[in-house]
């Protein structure tokens, strides 16, 4: 399975895991860190609410949803001067910390700005409907490849945290390509004998997957989606 079908899968769960309502700023943020997340996702929430007046959000393809988040969060970051001091005395860490504080802003705002779920949906290329299983076979396989996912990662959360990003993405995809292939017969039963070989197929069945785990393993999508 290819990574990029595996980022879909996490941040499908990310979606999910904030949607419930469930997911938290990682507990190795500082107290200042949290209030500056909070100030950020604030202020790009009133900034969203304010753009869904103009234009539904819903509507938003991915790349528009993609300009909107990245517009919000530069609007936003010349109002915090301590930052944007740290980010141009430290030019080189600069991207790796603004990625960190990036995800760690829109988790915040997944979970607390409802009007940004829709913009977080399009980012990822799906929408709600998309992330459903049907009735019958297709919900019974999806709740049983979810089950496995949590099942096995969820006794390695603690080595999961020690690795990057990358690391994490291999143990995940080890996972998925092993469930899947279990299931294959399953799989080409319900999306065609060319299911485990499209590249369209699979990605569509690991969001709807990983729309479930997020839903049944929070802690172990949050591990996986916090970075490093």
């Amino acid at each position: 399975m290819k990574l990029y079908i595996l980022r879909v899968v996490l941040l499908i769960g990310l979606c999910s895991t904030a949607l419930q309502g469930l997911a938290q700023v990682a507990a190795t943020d500082s107290v200042a860190e949290q209030k500056l997340v909070q100030r950020l996702a604030g202020s790009m929430c009133t900034q969203l609410q304010q753009e869904n007046q103009k234009k539904q959000l819903t509507t938003l393809s991915k790349e528009e949803a993609t300009q909107l988040f990245t517009r919000m969060l530069m609007t936003s970051l010349p109002n915090e001067p301590e930052l944007m001091a740290r980010l141009t005395n430290d030019p080189t860490n600069a991207r790796a910390y603004g990625e960190k504080l990036g995800r760690r802003i829109g988790l915040d705002l997944v979970k607390s700005c409802e009007v940004s779920r829709p913009m977080f949906l399009a980012m990822s290329g799906q929408t709600s409907a998309q992330l459903k299983p049907a009735e019958g076979a297709e919900t019974k396989l999806v709740n049983i490849l979810a089950t496995e996912f949590c099942t096995k990662l969820t006794p390695q959360q603690k080595q999961l945290q020690a690795l990057s990003a990358d690391e994490r993405l291999k143990v995940v995809s080890v996972q998925l390509e092993n469930s899947f292939k279990a299931h294959a017969k399953e799989i080409q039963q319900l999306y065609g004998p060319d299911a485990m070989s499209s590249n369209e197929k699979m990605k569509a069945l690991g969001a709807k997957v990983g729309y479930q785990a997020g839903q049944q393993c929070t802690p172990v999508m949050q591990t996986l989606l916090n970075a490093k």
